[in-house]
């Protein structure tokens, strides 16, 4: 055989092996080798015995001491970078002189390698069923058997250890603590050791450890789990259980808050599991249409988030009575130019006990350390602790539409400053960037086009749309949370569409009824946006608040819309709800 040959034959392996790890994360399934390191520390092992060189059954190599992530459990190469060694490998076994053995540990019924992983992945490609090696037998506290499955093992000696250490099954009568993947009751011990420091910090005294676990129990975990609960993780994720998911989820946050450089909410961090991972078929197929139709159309053709995402994701908090904007994102531009809107997020946060995750996008990384973007972050923080507002700022090079509405995701309000509005002919509206994030941006997006303003007076546009009613829910909301005055216009163009208007708008008024919010309603013909503009001189209205877009992108474009006029001419915040 010659190396040619040898290559293209690691390449389909290592193709396949591709395949394996993309299927793997689209269905849950188990493909990688066990860790004989981590099996090590699991099982207690208690000594080892040379037994010498035998035929030993491929299938039965189930992990490996130190490369346990280079290859599938079947042994295919995953890395690119393997290609020589396994191709000079594979020359060597079918060449006269052979290879020599492999070295295994044996531990009950199965192998671990120690040395000839290549080999090995060679012997399994060329459909061998057996191979020579040398073995050690390694002695452990529960014997393996073929009957038993190892992982499930594994599992268990770390639960009863996990148990040893903690008390908690002992402590706690209906203790639910299930793993389905080795590994799983160490890194729960990890976060009670975490969780106990900042007990102990927070308390400035030495904790005991079983108080720390209990605490962390009833107090950290639980939460958490009654979150994943909330967001259906259990239906998106079958396979996996409550602990399971509370492990994946928490990693998933650390990650994200890597990537965003923002704490993220436990919530978000869920949703974010259930969009990104879901093994569901219909979860699948949904990711897959997003991903044609971004590929596909034009960002301002797009047609955004269905109405009512917003609400629906915010369920539980509108049934506790809770906050609807704990956490808002912020963008903000070149030299301060969006001080009004930091300043409007920070009246804001303050009303809301919110969070303000705030992005700044440059041009290039030689940007990221100008004394332009030092400042720029003195100023964020210093106001940050002059109005007793958490938050933080990630700076980075991207373009700012896109790298907004990936960070709204995990944020409940985002705010930005308008400095050119997206226009009101055809040709101005499709080149309009502004006009695509206030399309596709998932959640409520205040526009700050002037000064900020404390709002004492909130003026809701109503038309009886889906949209329009998602505006209406929010008015009630700020009008009873911020204690501010509430007004209610509808328009009309004609005789006709005034009957149907005064149905729209008395609906409105039972709904305010209902909620013990006090307002004031209106009903005026004439065009929606003009009437808009001179309700806010008139009766000096310190914010809008309408739905968003209603009609299809290309209608729209060429039609005209009342966010698009409204946006145009106005000098105080118009919050656009979706």
């Amino acid at each position: 055989m010659n190396r040619n040959s040898a290559i293209n034959d690691f390449h389909s392996a290592h193709r396949k092996a591709s395949l394996k790890s993309a299927i793997s994360q689209l269905t849950g399934e188990k493909i990688d080798l066990l860790s004989y390191d981590q099996v090590l520390k699991s099982l207690r092992l208690k000594g080892q015995v040379e037994r010498g060189m035998k035929e030993i059954p491929l299938d039965k190599i189930i992990g490996s001491v130190g490369r346990y992530s280079d290859f599938t459990r079947d042994f295919l190469p995953r890395k690119e970078s393997d290609s020589q060694r396994w191709a000079s490998v594979k020359m060597a076994t079918e060449s006269m002189l052979g290879v020599p053995p492999i070295e295994v540990y044996k531990v009950g019924d199965y192998y671990f390698v120690r040395d000839g992983n290549h080999r090995v992945s060679i012997a399994r490609s060329n459909g061998q069923r057996y191979i020579e090696a040398y073995i050690t037998e390694v002695m452990t506290r529960v014997p393996l058997t073929g009957d038993v499955d190892l992982d499930n093992l594994i599992i268990k000696e770390e639960f009863a250890n996990f148990l040893e250490i903690t008390q908690l099954d002992k402590l706690i009568s209906d203790l639910e603590l299930n793993v389905t993947e080795p590994g799983g009751y160490d890194k729960l011990l990890d976060h009670i050791n975490v969780h106990r420091y900042f007990m102990g910090k927070e308390q400035n005294r030495e904790i005991p450890y079983l108080e720390s676990a209990i605490d962390w129990y009833q107090n950290f975990y639980l939460p958490t789990v009654e979150i994943i609960s909330e967001k259906g993780l259990l239906r998106e994720f079958p396979d996996r259980t409550k602990t399971d998911l509370y492990l994946w989820m928490l990693e998933h946050r650390g990650e994200l808050e890597g990537e965003l450089g923002w704490r993220v909410d436990t919530t978000k961090a869920a949703e974010s599991l259930a969009a990104r991972f879901s093994s569901r078929t219909q979860s699948i197929f949904k990711r897959l249409r997003y991903w044609l139709v971004d590929l596909i159309l034009p960002d301002n053709w797009e047609a955004g988030p269905r109405t009512g995402t917003w609400r629906k994701a915010h369920r539980m908090q509108i049934e506790r009575k809770q906050v609807l904007f704990p956490n808002l994102l912020l963008a903000i531009q070149d030299n301060l130019d969006s001080r009004d809107a930091f300043e409007q997020a920070l009246w804001i946060a303050q009303r809301e006990g919110a969070r303000i995750s705030a992005i700044h996008l440059v041009a290039s990384a030689e940007e990221l350390e100008s004394d332009k973007v030092k400042r720029l972050r003195e100023i964020f923080y210093w106001r940050l602790g002059e109005t007793g507002v958490q938050g933080s700022l990630a700076i980075e090079v991207g373009e700012p539409g896109k790298r907004i509405l990936e960070r709204a995701f995990f944020t409940d309000m985002v705010i930005v400053k308008m400095n050119y509005a997206p226009g009101i002919q055809p040709l101005q509206k499709l080149r309009s960037g502004f006009r695509t994030l206030v399309r596709k941006t998932p959640q409520p997006l205040l526009v700050v086009p002037g000064f900020m303003r404390p709002v004492k007076r909130l003026l809701l546009a109503y038309d009886g749309s889906p949209k329009g009613k998602e505006a209406m829910y929010i008015a009630a909301y700020l009008a009873i949370h911020w204690k501010v005055e509430l007004y209610i216009l509808t328009t009309y163009r004609d005789a006709d569409q005034k009957e149907e208007m005064k149905k729209h708008i008395n609906k409105a008024r039972s709904y305010m009824r209902f909620g013990g919010v006090f307002y004031k309603a209106h009903l005026r013909k004439g065009l929606t946006g003009q009437n808009i503009l001179n309700f806010v001189k008139e009766k000096h209205v310190d914010m809008v608040i309408m739905g968003s877009y209603g009609f299809a992108p290309i209608k729209e474009v060429m039609s005209g819309s009342t966010i698009d006029y409204v946006l145009d001419s106005i000098q105080i915040p118009v919050l656009i709800c979706k």
